[in-house]
């Protein structure tokens, strides 16, 4: 009987403790899902637009920051042209200096005359021996001429009456350097000075040739005795 009533104790206080832990653990198992314990990539947004893929997330790899349109390519931009060296050659083609002068000479023999002051140039027309050419400026090896055409040209001062001779006395009224030839691009070889007597001994353009007391012969400007 004894035996009977403990077997009976037992099997009552394990049924009890059963129940027990039933009651403690059902809370766990029926408690609602709060929003908190729904995963960020569950979220769907509304209106039917399309959720900004996560970071590291497979679609966002590779992806470019400026993406072109669908169906639009972009040709390469054009390269830079390289600079024309023909048409910088041609800018850096300057005019002749001319220095200007007025006179009707002689000309001594046939010779060309060239539309540039160079032997290079073109040759526009032919001088002919004892008639006269009008000359309207110099430069540092040739004359500039003007045709009876209208056209400007250039010769050589050998082939015409450069110097026309006098035999005259005059007075400084400047300082003046003696000249090799009648142009201002000419080598220096002496200078004379102001109230000095010079001897003249031929007329050059804008020039006057002078035979100084050593025998040196020269050109000095016709301003120097205005």
């Amino acid at each position: 009987m004894v035996h009977r009533d403990f077997r009976s104790a037992r099997t009552t206080a394990i049924l009890a403790a059963t129940v027990a832990m039933l009651a403690w653990s059902a809370p766990a198992f029926t408690a609602p899902v709060g929003e908190e314990d729904v995963p960020a990539t569950s979220i769907v947004p509304a209106d039917g637009e399309s959720a900004p893929a996560p970071v590291n997330s497979p679609s966002s790899a590779g992806t470019p920051s400026a993406p072109a349109a669908a169906g639009m390519t972009y040709p390469p931009a054009p390269a830079a042209k390289p600079p024309s060296h023909r048409a910088s050659s041609r800018n850096s083609v300057r005019a002749p200096e001319i220095e200007p002068t007025q006179a009707r000479l002689k000309v001594l023999q046939e010779a060309p005359v060239y539309s540039a002051p160079t032997k290079s140039s073109k040759r526009i027309e032919q001088l002919t021996p004892e008639k006269f050419v009008e000359v309207t400026g110099s430069t540092h090896y040739y004359l500039q001429v003007k045709l009876k055409t209208g056209q400007t040209g250039y010769i050589d001062p050998s082939s015409v009456e450069l110097v026309k001779p006098t035999d005259k006395v005059f007075v400084l009224t400047h300082d003046a350097a003696v000249l090799e030839k009648p142009n201002r691009w000419a080598k220096k070889l002496a200078e004379v000075h102001q109230g000095r007597n010079v001897h003249v001994v031929g007329l050059s353009l804008n020039y006057m040739r002078i035979r100084m007391k050593s025998g040196l012969e020269g050109f000095i400007p016709i301003t120097a005795l205005e």
